[in-house]
């Protein structure tokens, strides 16, 4: 049984992060319990800072600055009835390597992406895709709708309801019946449908429809889907094409240095998907 009761929640208090925020009833309704709160004092930009700035005034002013929005934060959170607990002290260093840290003792971590329209963020890398990549625990990746202006950037809902079509990316392999798993219970907890989706590369046939009557004895609404193409941009192309909410994939792994190497089809996916998306890890 695939657990996620205990959520990680790593915040920099901006929009894209407090985006997961509006999705505290979806949440609770697919099982989370308790939500541990992860401020990190991002020092690793302070090499780029010329001299004359005091590294430890920055932290202190971090440090304060968390404080006031923690309590907001914390409010929110647990007038849903879930139950919080903030990590201190707030950590100093990499925000991916303090994160990775925090994380032994949570089912999953749910974090905040800046999206696809923001050039700079996909040429340089992220938090989010570090994260994704170093962790041992699914990672939720939240995206939001933003808006531009010259009065900074607003992040909106990119759906209404979180699991209400979860589309899940289905290779077959042992990590892809991983995500599944994730995807089903979810989906029998919140009544959400599952869009089973297998991109076939080369001629090929898998019984997939299998799958989905297994699914269906769990009385689990299904609707199954067989294409061909390049796996990530099927992907893509069809959650757009079926209105799905959010979708479910399966990693490798930090192990397979092959495949991080390479790329996967995770790493796209993550990157340029417009709803939230699930990565699990290993197998079952």
């Amino acid at each position: 049984m695939v657990m996620i009761e205990k959520m990680l929640f790593p915040t920099d208090f901006s929009g894209y992060s407090l985006i997961i925020t509006e999705f505290l009833e979806d949440l609770k309704k697919a099982g989370v319990k308790e939500i541990g709160i992860l401020f990190v004092v991002n020092t690793e930009k302070l090499s780029t800072v010329a001299g004359g700035f005091e590294p430890m005034k920055y932290v202190e002013i971090e440090e304060r600055r968390a404080d006031e929005e923690m309590l907001k934060l914390v409010e929110k959170i647990e007038n849903f009835g879930l139950k919080t607990r903030v990590i201190k002290p707030y950590p100093s260093g990499d925000p991916v390597k303090e994160i990775i840290k925090a994380s032994k003792n949570y089912d999953f971590i749910a974090i905040g992406a800046r999206g696809r329209g923001l050039l700079k963020e996909i040429l340089l890398g992220s938090v989010s895709e570090g994260v994704v990549r170093k962790s041992e625990i699914p990672v939720f990746v939240f995206k939001s709708r933003t808006e531009i202006s010259e009065f900074g950037v607003k992040c909106y809902k990119p759906c209404e309801f979180l699991f209400s079509k979860i589309l899940v990316a289905y290779d077959f392999s042992a990590y892809s019946r991983k995500a599944l798993k994730y995807a089903s219970e979810i989906a029998k907890r919140t009544g959400g449908e599952i869009i089973l989706l297998h991109v076939y590369e080369e001629e090929e046939k898998k019984d997939l429809r299998t799958i989905a009557d297994e699914l269906r004895t769990e009385k689990i609404k299904v609707t199954e889907i067989e294409a061909y193409g390049s796996p990530a941009k099927v992907i893509l192309s069809k959650q757009t094409e079926m209105g799905a909410t959010t979708i479910f994939i399966g990693s490798r792994g930090l192990s397979l240095s092959k495949a991080i190497a390479m790329g996967s089809v995770s790493d796209p996916v993550v990157r340029m998907s417009e709803v939230p998306v699930f990565v699990s890890k290993g197998v079952l």
